[in-house]
């Protein structure tokens, strides 16, 4: 891989990536589908889409929102066609798999609209790639962290709380997770890019584990005596399979191994957000 062009690539996961790439003498061009003509890109070998509005925060719950962001990955998909790209590499997430779930739910979530339009977006875009006789490949990731997370993200949300001395609220937390540094999240989808020969892989962390075990190491990492609340707040109902965290294919196919653990990731997140927050004061 010479040269790469990347949609979301100012975005937390595409920033990492984009280092990453860089760093690794791989020529990148940042694309914004809804800003940038096509015929002004580059030929480049590898087309990684990652933008996605609203994939946290308000918009998340904005129907019309999602439903551009399904048409605009299909956008991206035809563009790395048109401009020869060898390969188009889409990012999703897990959360995807729980589709059936929702549909079959009674009640509304906030999340909802999201994760139906990232079903979709995906087999949409695979069929599309399959028409035009693209090499594609869609990854999947559960709980990225560390610098440049943003500020509504469970982790984010647990390590400024427990920062600013008080006791962070969750659900039961019994649901199987996984959380990984969003370094080893770059460092899988360059290997996807170079050596993925598969539709599908899972970029994590390898070791999945209730999502409690995680929370109640937090505070140990941070240095303060405080502890999390599981249970206090209602539980979803939502369940993952653990089977959904296998990162077996991606490792033989491409030698990815993660780098970085658990707990130097949540000192990136708590390095991070000291900093953000020394930042905005500064400026305020």
């Amino acid at each position: 891989m010479k040269k790469a062009i990347i949609t979301g690539s100012t975005g937390f996961i595409g920033t990492h990536l984009t280092e990453f790439l860089q760093n690794n003498a791989v020529e990148t061009t940042q694309y914004d589908p809804r800003t940038t003509p096509a015929d002004t890109l580059p030929t480049a070998d590898i087309f990684y889409h990652l933008a996605w509005e609203g994939a946290t925060g308000e918009l998340r719950q904005n129907p019309f929102t999602q439903t551009q962001n399904a048409a605009m990955t299909l956008q991206a998909v035809e563009t790395a066609h048109k401009l020869g790209c060898k390969k188009f590499v889409g990012l999703g997430t897990i959360y995807e798999k729980l589709t059936p779930q929702i549909r079959e739910s009674h009640e509304f979530r906030g999340a909802d609209f999201y994760l139906l339009a990232k079903d979709s977006a995906h087999i949409m875009a695979r069929k599309l790639a399959q028409k035009l006789g693209l090499d594609f490949t869609w990854c999947t990731i559960c709980h990225p962290i560390g610098a440049g997370i943003k500020p509504e993200q469970l982790m984010s949300y647990a390590v400024t709380t427990l920062q600013a001395g008080k006791s962070p609220d969750f659900g039961p937390a019994e649901i199987m997770f996984d959380i990984v540094a969003v370094e080893d999240i770059a460092l899988g989808l360059y290997l996807i890019g170079e050596h993925g020969k598969q539709q599908e892989y899972y970029i994590g962390s390898g070791a999945a584990k209730p999502l409690k075990d995680y929370l109640v190491q937090i505070p140990r990492i941070l240095g303060v005596d405080i502890p999390v609340n599981t249970g206090a707040r209602p539980d979803d109902g939502l369940r993952f399979s653990p089977d959904w965290f296998d990162i077996t294919p991606l490792a033989e196919d491409t030698g990815y191994s993660p780098k970085i653990g658990f707990e130097q990731a949540v000192k990136n997140v708590a390095n991070y957000t000291i900093a953000d927050l020394f930042e905005k004061n500064r400026n305020n």
